[in-house]
């Protein structure tokens, strides 16, 4: 349970709040561990909990009845989860969330939540931020999905990457794949060997050049002229 508080007051959700209430709340929350491939939440399932994710990566997929699945967003260490849905008239989760690697989440029951939100202002705006934030990555992912071609999806893929590292222009544009190349077609909804066979074309091109997961941006200016334009990426 330290261990647990250790890694609850670094999240954003606590940022500011006074040490001895967030002492008295850290143990209410629980830390939980889930193997790679292991499902923290299903479809249809009651959402009582947000949860934060302090260790490996989530996936966050919409399955169709035949068993195929789309990647909607990939959640990484520091984001949460739940939060959209904890005090909404529907609180059920339209996701699946899967684990990508060995994963622990914090979690944090909706009493619990709605105790510390009307106790600290300090955490109630920390969570509206987290709110802004998430339909921030809402409209990034409509902005993603509207670009027309596989080429333009993948530029505006590896230049939200660039902008998430904070890369400026004179250094080193190298970004790094967070997970691998097929569940990241999925995340752009596309066929795997479309996507290989894109990078290929887009490192003949001259505007990357890639081994395995990592990928050296060489050419900006190629790449952001293949954003639709009136589109933007990054912040």
């Amino acid at each position: 349970m330290i261990r647990a508080c250790e890694a609850l007051s670094k999240t954003s959700l606590f940022q500011g709040l006074e040490r001895s209430t967030f002492q008295e709340y850290c143990y209410l929350t629980r830390l939980r561990t889930y193997a790679k491939g292991e499902i923290i939440a299903a479809e249809g399932d009651l959402c009582s909990s947000i949860g934060v994710i302090e260790k490996g990566r989530i996936a966050m997929q919409k399955y169709t009845s035949g068993g195929d699945f789309a990647t909607i967003a990939l959640l990484k260490p520091g984001d949460f989860f739940g939060e959209d849905l904890i005090f909404g008239s529907s609180n059920i989760h339209t996701f699946t969330l899967e684990a990508m690697s060995l994963t622990e989440v914090l979690f944090i029951n909706k009493d619990t939540l709605n105790s510390l939100i009307e106790r600290s202002s300090v955490v109630k705006n920390n969570f509206f931020r987290i709110l802004s934030d998430r339909v921030r990555e809402q409209n990034k992912r409509i902005a993603l999905l509207s670009q027309k071609s596989i080429r333009q999806k993948i530029a505006y893929y590896l230049l939200e990457l660039r902008s998430e590292k904070g890369l400026s222009a004179g250094t080193d544009d190298s970004v790094r794949l967070p997970v691998s190349k097929e569940v990241i077609a999925k995340l752009l909804a596309m066929p795997r060997p479309s996507f290989s066979r894109e990078l290929i074309l887009m490192k003949k091109d001259g505007m990357i050049d890639y081994d395995g997961r990592n990928i050296r941006l060489l050419d900006i200016g190629k790449l952001e002229a293949e954003v639709v334009e009136g589109l933007q990426y990054g912040h």
